[in-house]
């Protein structure tokens, strides 16, 4: 093969062929170029400044509403303790302590205002009446059945002793009940100018902050001075990881302003914008409106998809132009520009074969031995970044070249085409890139992995698809890398796609990746035989893990395979004796 290049290369050289090469090579470099120009200020256009400054805008005026709805929930409050306070008899049967004078009075005043509760203390502080909003379609209230301990608010103290601020003689406060986190409000009942007692209104933070929610358009959670979350509208997720909300130590110190801040919840990032929670100008809090980035991310990947459009339009252009200026050439032309466009679509062992004593067979002849070369090229640069990366784990050498190669031969067993042959190598050599961003601790620990541990690991698929993300990739080579841990079932990971939402690549690398992970060393045993791999692949199989016309064709071509690892040296990894962790594993 090596000779029959040299002698079509000395071909090439010698058939002045550069004054066609370059009439053809020119426009397309000149319209690339330009694509290329267009495409960069488009995605710097349309992602990093439109998008980002609407996000920016969206959050900032979701802190402002959900701010502006607290406070205008206190200020029902307020209208609530002074319709109390100032309705007739209130004071006098909260001196009398007479708790059914007071429902009969209270409980109207507070169904107006939907109140959710209401309660009267006395001079002393001691409850006189409480009520409860027990059913909110017929405004049925309900007696409050918790301890009498609100004289030790400070909200009460400060009524009680007839302290005031700029705003009067109310006062408000986020405090705990058995119940839960509450805001309320207090206020004085005076009996001329005695103080009979207090009343106190309150909403419940679980209740109060879905409406917040409504109105901001986002997620929003209370905190006390101290980081503490005491109520958020975000749902609880699977394990503390995903509904981490300890803010920002910034948003808790003390001065104006707002802090931003970026987590990572139910495997999605959020921006947090955090501000102060000022009710009647005093902070009682600090709170945070919640929206998710991704659609940022989405946004981005559909302005990747209208550049992919735009860049398949251009080439459509750029055909065109190669059409009229190759018309007057010959059918050989023709077949050269259709080679062309399967390597620009990512076959790169489509050849010409064009053999031609003419400046088109000569063109044709430097662009086969280019893409020959660029095949192997990119072939040998993959496997070395493969062997880079298998060579962290000594057990695991070798294992991505011969799940690729293992790929291949079930492609073929298959019938799939030559095409889809090619991105099977390649998905399989690439499949672990992204163990590159897993600790070697973790990597290689020779015992029982953690649940963190194990969570850590089964990211590599999705770090290997953000690595591999700038790189144009077939599909078929993505949809190796993102689906050789799924199951059809969907317990596999990390998108728990199942069933129709499987190709036939992403199934045949589910079955070459277990094989060969049950029939090489690890560090925490030592190879399977064939028969216990097969036991354990016949069960996956029967539970609906793999597909079973796929492990069909392994068992048809395992010998011949089996034969092959134990004779090609690219196909083995070290062999270790013994294996110290294996009963702990």
């Amino acid at each position: 093969m090596m000779s029959n290049l040299i002698r079509r290369l000395r071909g090439v050289i010698s058939y002045p062929a550069h004054h066609l090469r370059w009439k053809i090579i020119t426009p397309y470099m000149i319209l690339a170029l330009a694509l290329a120009v267009c495409g960069t200020y488009l995605v710097t256009k349309l992602i990093t400044g439109s998008l980002q400054e609407r996000f920016n805008n969206q959050i900032a005026a979701a802190s402002t509403v959900a701010s502006d709805s607290l406070v205008r929930r206190e200020r029902k409050h307020l209208e609530t303790v002074r319709g109390v306070a100032f309705s007739d008899g209130v004071a006098a049967a909260t001196e009398q302590k007479d708790g059914f004078a007071l429902a009969r009075l209270v409980d109207p005043i507070a169904a107006n205002a939907r109140a959710e509760r209401v309660e009267v203390l006395g001079a002393s502080g001691h409850r006189v009446y409480g009520a409860y909003l027990a059913d909110a379609s017929s405004l049925t209230y309900g007696m409050l059945d918790e301890p009498d301990n609100r004289g030790s608010w400070q909200i009460v103290r400060s009524v009680m002793a007839a302290s005031q601020d700029q705003f009067g003689d109310k006062f408000a406060q986020v405090v705990e009940t058995p119940s839960g986190y509450a805001l309320y409000t207090a206020g004085p009942i005076y009996e001329g100018t005695t103080l009979a007692g207090v009343v106190l209104v309150g909403s419940m933070l679980p209740s109060l902050l879905p409406s917040m929610k409504t109105e901001a358009a986002a997620d929003v959670t209370v905190y006390d001075f101290n980081g503490t979350a005491l109520a958020t509208t975000l749902p609880p997720g699977k394990d503390a990881s995903e509904v981490d909300l300890t803010p920002d130590p910034r948003a808790l110190a003390d001065g104006p302003g707002v802090i931003r801040q970026h987590k990572m919840l139910y495997g999605r990032g959020y921006e947090l914008l955090y501000g102060k929670l000022v009710i009647r100008n005093q902070e009682v809090g600090v709170y945070s409106v919640a929206l998710p980035s991704s659609f940022i991310v989405n946004a981005a990947s559909a302005t990747r998809w209208q550049l992919g459009i735009l860049f398949a339009a251009a080439t459509v252009v750029v055909l065109l132009t190669g059409l009229l200026i190759a018309r007057s050439l010959t059918r050989p032309l023709i077949r050269l520009v259709t080679v062309a466009q399967a390597v620009t679509e990512g076959n790169l062992g489509a050849r010409s074969e064009i053999t031609t004593a003419d400046e088109v067979g000569a063109l044709a002849g430097s662009f086969d031995i280019m893409t020959e070369r660029l095949q192997q090229q990119h072939l040998a640069t993959i496997r070395a970044l493969t062997g880079a990366i298998d060579a962290r784990d000594p057990y695991t050498l070798g294992h991505s070249v011969r799940v690729g190669q293992l790929a291949v031969a079930l492609g073929a067993e298959l019938g799939l085409p030559e095409s889809a042959l090619q991105h099977l190598e390649i998905g399989g050599y690439l499949h672990d890139i992204g163990k590159i961003g897993v600790r070697d601790a973790v990597l290689l620990k020779p015992a029982n992995l953690t649940a963190e541990e194990r969570e850590m690991i089964e990211r590599h698929p999705r770090i290997g698809l953000e690595i591999l993300a700038p790189v144009q990739l077939a599909p078929e080579v993505i949809e190796f890398v993102a689906g050789h841990h799924e199951k059809l079932d969907g317990s596999g990971y990390p998108s728990h796609a199942h069933g129709d939402q499987l190709s036939i690549i992403a199934r045949i690398a589910a079955v070459a990746d277990i094989y060969d992970a049950l029939t090489t060393d690890r560090p925490y045993r030592g190879a399977m035989s064939l028969a216990e791999s097969f036991d354990i692949m016949l069960r996956e199989t029967a539970e609906g893990h793999l597909d079973a016309s796929v492990f069909t064709a392994l068992t048809r071509i395992v010998d011949a395979w089996e034969e092959r690892r134990q004779t090609d040296p690219a196909l083995k990894g070290y062999q270790l004796p013994d294996y110290p962790h294996a009963e702990a594993a």
